[in-house]
């Protein structure tokens, strides 16, 4: 076997004149050997074509690699699978997220009802069995649409819609019960909500008023101070900012869930209570009266002194 060895890795050694004068008549031996020198016979015999042969094989190791990559269809990785496609062209597939309240819009449609779940609604910790056995004392029931949480508290929303010039004005009432601290013995108590609301859709871009509006100032009208006498009639003006949003016309749906969580979040009261007869607790033990008494009323009251004064009036008399 020959030993191949590339010229530019081989060190030079040294050599006579006559191996020289032999490299130098021989035109064919520099095409044919490797022009590196060496003192020894055997490392003369090493030949270029097992070089090119090597490299012969190399090439076509990468010649079918490349024919094997022809294989694969990387036309096919295109936008589409890399999901680079802009967001406009991406069509609506169903609503934003599970269980959320979407307005459709449709031109034949007047009066809406909707039912979801305080749990849909993202209000888990308002709900509890008090809070649902207040619902169905009210008549107030889970669809089968709800899937998820069939045995959540009942959220029931009834809107009406108003068509005017380039705005949708959507008017409606939330049902519910939620589930508070009772003021008086800190037990859960339900509290019913029936909570109005008014939303305004607009198809021009919301801006903000560059003066804040602080209400009426007394002795000066009311359409002047708010800046729409011009409508008499429109009373668009007092919705608040929050409640306006931006329903495109090319926009088929929008999703209302954020301001009906804002109006049940409006409903919580510190003063709730968990019924009329409730005699609250005791603030020392924290014993619930409406389900027991406590020892603490029987212990000896100390009566009130006063310090270091208290006996001056003894001895005043002596």
């Amino acid at each position: 076997m020959s030993l191949v060895i590339p010229s530019s890795c081989a060190a030079p050694l040294h050599f006579s004149q006559r191996e020289i004068r032999s490299l130098s008549s021989h035109q064919k031996f520099a095409s044919y050997y490797s022009i590196t020198p060496f003192q020894h016979k055997v490392a003369l015999s090493c030949k270029t074509r097992h070089i090119r042969t090597h490299l012969r094989n190399e090439l076509n190791v990468l010649h079918k690699y490349a024919v094997r990559s022809k294989g694969h269809d990387f036309e096919s990785i295109n936008d589409e699978s890399l999901g680079w496609d802009d967001d406009e062209e991406v069509e609506d597939m169903g609503s934003p997220w599970e269980g959320a309240v979407i307005y459709k819009r449709n031109a034949t449609i007047l009066h809406l009802e909707y039912c979801t779940t305080l749990e849909r609604l993202g209000l888990a910790k308002l709900s509890s069995d008090v809070s649902k056995t207040r619902a169905a004392a009210m008549g107030l029931r889970v669809t089968k649409a709800v899937k998820d949480f069939p045995n959540g508290t009942p959220v029931q929303i009834s809107i009406d819609v108003t068509r005017k010039k380039k705005k949708l004005r959507l008017d409606g009432i939330i049902k519910t019960v939620i589930t508070l601290l009772c003021n008086r013995c800190c037990a859960p108590s339900a509290e019913s909500i029936f909570s109005e609301f008014s939303l305004l859709l607009t198809d021009e871009p919301i801006e903000e008023p560059e003066t804040i509006d602080m209400g009426v100032i007394f002795g000066e009208d009311k359409l002047t101070t708010s800046g729409n006498s011009g409508e008499d009639d429109d009373d668009d003006a007092l919705i608040d900012m929050d409640d306006q949003l931006y329903f495109p016309p090319q926009q088929r749906q929008i999703d209302i869930s954020k301001n009906i969580r804002d109006r049940v979040h409006l409903e919580i009261t510190m003063n709730s209570v968990c019924g009329p007869g409730c005699k609250g607790m005791c603030l020392k033990c924290g014993q619930n009266f409406n389900t027991g008494n406590c020892n603490c009323s029987k212990e000896e009251v100390q009566e009130k002194s006063f310090g270091p004064l208290g006996n001056l009036k003894e001895k005043m008399q002596l």
